[in-house]
C-alpha cells in the first residue's frame, strides 16, 4: 500500500481527469472561498496545492499577487505552472516565519495526514495565517454520496474514519489509505489546535450545491487562529 505522497506521484498524470470528475464540487468550494476572501488580502498559500491551478485561479480572481504553493509530491509539482513559488513541505512539517492573509488546505488534504500529526498540521496552518483559513474535508457520514447502508454501517461499527482510497484514471488505478471526518472530530481538533470556526458550509460532493443537512455533503470550514488575523 502506497503512502499518500507515493500515491499522488503515481496519480499525477491523471490528476486533470480526477479533477474534471469533481469539477462541480471543486468550483463550488472555490466560489465559496472567493466570496469570503477579505478585501485587501495580498498573500495566499495553498498547502497541499496539487497542480496549483485552483490556488492560482482564486488568487487571480481575488487580486492577490503573492502566492505560494506547498506541495510535497514531486509528481504533482511537475504539473505546477512555471514561474510559481513552490515549497515542498507537508502540512504537518510546515515550519516557516512567513504569514499569509489567505491559507488554503483543500480537497481533504488533512485526510492524508497521519492521525498523530493532524492537530500539529492544523496548528501549522494557524501559525502561517494572518487572516482566514479555508479547508474542506470528506464527511464520514455523507449519506448523499455514500448511501444510507454505508453510513449506517460506519456508525454502528464505531468507524474511526480510516478508509481505502482508490483513484481510477486512464493511466491506471492507484490505492492509498485516507481518512474521512466526523463533524465532532473536526471541532475537537480545531479546539486543540487553537483555531476558531467562523463558518461551516456543507456542499454536495456530486453537484456542488449548498446543503442545509450536515449528512448531505462534505464540509468546508472557514477558521482563524484564536485572537489573530485581519478582518
Amino acid at each position: 500500500m502506497l503512502d499518500a505522497i507515493g500515491a499522488y506521484d503515481l496519480v499525477a498524470p491523471g490528476y486533470g481527469e480526477l479533477s474534471a470528475r469533481r469539477r462541480a464540487y471543486l468550483d463550488a468550494v472555490d466560489g465559496e472561498i472567493l466570496r469570503r476572501v477579505p478585501g485587501g488580502a495580498e498573500s495566499l498559500i495553498d498547502v497541499g496545492a496539487g497542480d496549483g491551478r485552483r490556488a492560482l485561479g482564486i488568487a487571480a480572481r481575488a487580486g492577490i499577487s503573492q502566492v505560494v504553493l506547498a506541495e510535497p509530491s514531486a509528481g504533482m509539482r511537475g504539473l505546477i505552472p512555471a514561474g510559481s513559488e513552490v515549497w515542498t513541505q507537508r502540512v504537518e512539517e510546515l515550519a516557516v516565519e512567513r504569514r499569509f492573509d489567505v491559507v488554503l488546505c483543500l480537497w481533504n488534504v488533512l485526510g492524508h495526514v497521519p492521525a498523530g500529526s493532524r492537530v500539529a498540521a492544523l496548528r501549522n496552518l494557524g501559525r502561517v495565517s494572518s487572516g482566514l483559513i479555508f479547508l474542506d474535508v470528506v464527511n464520514r457520514y455523507n449519506v448523499a454520496e455514500c448511501g444510507v447502508a454505508v453510513v449506517l454501517r460506519r456508525w454502528l461499527a464505531g468507524n474511526d474514519g480510516d478508509v481505502l482510497v482508490k483513484w481510477r484514471t486512464g493511466t491506471g488505478e492507484v490505492e492509498t489509505l485516507g481518512h474521512v471526518f466526523a463533524a465532532s472530530e473536526m471541532e475537537e481538533m480545531f479546539r486543540e489546535a487553537g483555531l476558531r470556526v467562523v463558518e461551516r458550509i456543507v456542499l454536495n460532493y456530486g453537484t456542488g450545491r449548498r446543503e442545509r443537512w450536515s449528512l448531505a455533503g462534505n464540509f468546508l470550514y472557514v477558521v482563524r487562529a484564536m485572537g489573530g488575523g485581519i478582518a
